[in-house]
């Protein structure tokens, strides 16, 4: 599974709610920090991905702000495929 491969199915995984731990997120930052640096995928994930903490409130993502992320980012870079 190439890297873009990989983190659309962690991002179905997230949205599906199998996991949505902080340990899950720093292992998404992980694939595209390490394979994705100069791509859209990595723009379009990057502020979600480092912002999220779904307990801190304001300026924090929640955990509904990352499923919408998630939801925005299969839509975008999934295609037709479905989840």
């Amino acid at each position: 599974m190439n890297p873009g491969e990989e983190i659309l199915a962690m991002a179905r995984k997230f949205i599906s709610g199998d996991d949505r731990s902080m340990g899950f997120i720093a292992s998404m930052e992980k694939v595209v920090v390490e394979n994705l640096p100069d791509s859209d995928m990595f723009e379009f994930l990057a502020e979600g991905i480092s912002l999220y903490r779904p307990w801190a409130g304001a300026p924090y993502w929640s955990e509904g702000d990352m499923v919408q992320l998630m939801e925005d980012f299969v839509q975008e870079f999934g295609g037709s495929e479905k989840s």
